[in-house]
């Protein structure tokens, strides 16, 4: 029987279409020819999963995701098309359908783990269904107390360098030019009680030898102590050491040396006026009464007097 040429046309048409629907349906994952099943999963949301996303049974793709869509009770939960391709295996009702993370860029994709009840599930039964974090998320959760641990430190670090600011701003103020005019007056004051400390050490001198040497000649044993004294050796030390004093006070004044930098405070300032005005009393009450401190000639107690 010869075949005419509008049934060879037709057949070969119907073979293409039937291959492009087979070509279809494969590049979605879905084989025709390979008995299958479809379920539906149920999640609150499906971030990464897309339509003809894998299933996995054991780490063996086992059929695609067919569709993606929302619940029709406008909850705003995510249906789940699985197209399941069996290959003999028992999927039990109480399995389930886990979202899993198939990377570390958030891609997803389906996951059953078997149950192991008697009753298996049928098509348009709705499996159980249960989502995963996504590496990413999991990550950033492990991540999140070392980020607020980095955050607590810049701020106890910022808070350091303000106290070191402040601590090199009050260097600085320590340094400033009032406290080394304080420093200058300070030290011109001192120097001015020396001299008159030296003034008076002349004085002295002369009296013990106008005065006291007189009566050491009277008082026999009061010379012998006197003698024992060595006083104008002593006042020659005491000269020797007001010159180095001195010197030394000449270079503080100049700023060299340690003791200079240690003298640059508001305190030895202060101290410092204050042994001046001390001195200057005792100088005072010297000349207004000598006789004070030359006891040798009397016995007579002479209760001290503030001068006015």
């Amino acid at each position: 029987m010869k075949i005419s040429k509008e049934i060879k046309v037709g057949f070969v048409a119907i073979f293409a279409i039937a291959m492009m629907v087979w070509g279809f349906n494969y590049l979605k994952g879905t084989n025709i020819f390979v008995q299958s099943k479809t379920v539906y999963a149920i999640y609150p949301k499906v971030p990464g999963l897309a339509v003809s996303s894998s299933i996995i049974i054991n780490g063996v793709q086992s059929g695609v995701v067919d569709d993606i869509y929302f619940h029709p009770d406008k909850s705003s939960r995510v249906i789940v098309k699985l197209n399941i391709t069996e290959g003999g295996i028992k999927i039990s009702k109480n399995s389930v359908a886990d979202l899993i993370s198939t990377d570390f860029m958030g891609g997803k994709a389906i996951g059953l783990k078997l149950g192991n009840s008697e009753a298996e599930l049928e098509n348009g039964d709705t499996i159980q269904s249960h989502f995963e974090k996504s590496m990413l998320e999991d990550f950033s959760e492990q991540m999140l107390p070392i980020k607020d641990k980095a955050e607590n430190l810049m701020l106890t670090m910022d808070t350091a360098v303000v106290k070191l600011t402040e601590t090199l701003d009050n260097l600085n103020d320590m340094f400033s030019t009032q406290n080394k005019r304080n420093l200058t007056l300070a030290l011109s004051n001192l120097k001015n009680t020396l001299e008159g400390f030296e003034e008076l050490s002349k004085t002295l001198n002369s009296t013990v030898k106008t005065k006291v040497n007189p009566a050491m000649k009277k008082f026999g044993e009061l010379a012998d102590s006197l003698k024992a004294l060595e006083l104008n050796e002593t006042l020659a030390k005491a000269q020797s050491a007001l010159d180095g004093m001195a010197a030394v006070m000449e270079k503080m004044n100049k700023g060299e040396g340690t003791m200079a930098k240690l003298l640059n405070n508001d305190s030895l300032y202060n101290n410092l006026n204050g042994a001046s005005l001390q001195m200057e009393e005792l100088l005072e009450d010297i000349k207004l009464h000598p006789k004070r401190y030359f006891r040798i000639l009397s016995k007579k107690e002479i209760p001290y007097q503030k001068p006015d």
